[in-house]
């Protein structure tokens, strides 16, 4: 089959039902985490441990949002991001009133009546928590207060965090099959890079890409295709292939191909978290690479 390539875009569709359904459990699960660190970080005297535990929450903020939105079968960016800012909001609201309840030593039917008074929620923090809150820090003999302002600041960083797998949301590149109403399955593999390969399918216009990845070797995993390349090398350019196909029809997979860096570190070599450029990006291929790549996921996944 030859075409000239063309590249898959979202329908930026979703279902309503099915979203506001999968909003309201993902609202339940933030409230219910925002009390659950807002407890922990409470009693706990260890700064370390509260810094892992919002980051933590964090995870399982962008986790949440993103399988649900999944099961949602939302496609949609803007409505995607509106479920994660909600989940994110409710999650700190929720542990704000948590927070406030400990310090005023109240019940739990002191927290539902706090969580339904947002104007109380904020006239506390504002009003009784910062101006009055004192948190001592104490290094070596020498014990210091925290500041009102610095006190905000540090809450105002907390606020943020929160808000840290909206940034997650907005990279989400699931794809979904129309026609077979189902997400693709995605797969990734490993390969060395050269000049010429590079430019070979930088070059190409027609979707066809088996020829020139057929003379390359394939790895699924990091750790075992860094033990394949040079080790005398400080610095290794590679390539990262995004291989996509939809689990039913098996029609119209995608490929991209982004070019890394692998790089010597102190345990070894080490990847780069960073891309320094795309050869091929949301590109739907042929079916001589499209069997390319099924024989890589018999050899590398569906034997284990």
């Amino acid at each position: 089959m030859s075409f000239t390539v063309s590249h898959y875009q979202s329908s930026q569709k979703f279902n309503l039902v099915l979203t506001l359904g999968f909003f309201l459990v993902g609202i339940i699960a933030a409230i219910i985490l925002g009390i659950i660190y807002s407890v922990i970080s409470y009693y706990s005297p260890i700064i370390l441990l509260n810094i892992v535990i919002v980051v933590g929450l964090g995870l399982a903020l962008g986790i949440i949002t993103t399988q649900f939105a999944k099961l949602a079968k939302v496609r949609n960016t803007v409505v995607k991001f509106v479920m994660g800012f909600f989940f994110c909001l409710f999650a700190y609201y929720s542990s704000v009133c948590a927070f406030e309840i400990s310090l005023l030593s109240g019940d739990p039917l002191d927290y539902v009546e706090l969580f339904l008074s947002p104007f109380s929620v904020f006239d506390i923090m504002f009003n009784v928590i910062l101006p009055n809150r004192e948190i001592a820090i104490t290094k070596g003999s020498t014990t210091s207060n925290i500041s009102c302002f610095v006190l905000a600041i540090l809450y105002f960083i907390e606020f943020l965090l929160f808000f840290c797998p909206l940034i997650v949301v907005l990279k989400i590149d699931d794809y979904y099959c129309e026609d077979c109403q189902v997400w693709y399955q995605k797969y990734r593999f490993f390969s060395s890079s050269i000049q010429n390969l590079e430019s070979n399918i930088t070059n190409n216009i027609t979707g066809s890409y088996a020829d020139v990845l057929s003379q390359l070797t394939f790895f699924s995993a990091k750790k075992g295709f860094a033990s394949q390349v040079d080790q005398s090398a400080d610095s290794l350019d590679i390539l990262v292939h995004h291989y996509s196909k939809c689990p039913k029809c098996q029609q119209k997979s995608i490929l991209s191909i982004y070019k890394n860096l692998l790089e010597k570190g102190k345990k070894g070599q080490e990847f780069k978290l960073f891309r320094k450029g795309i050869l091929v990006e949301n590109a739907y291929i042929d079916n001589k690479t499209d069997a390319l790549f099924v024989q890589q996921i018999a050899a590398y996944y569906q034997s284990k």
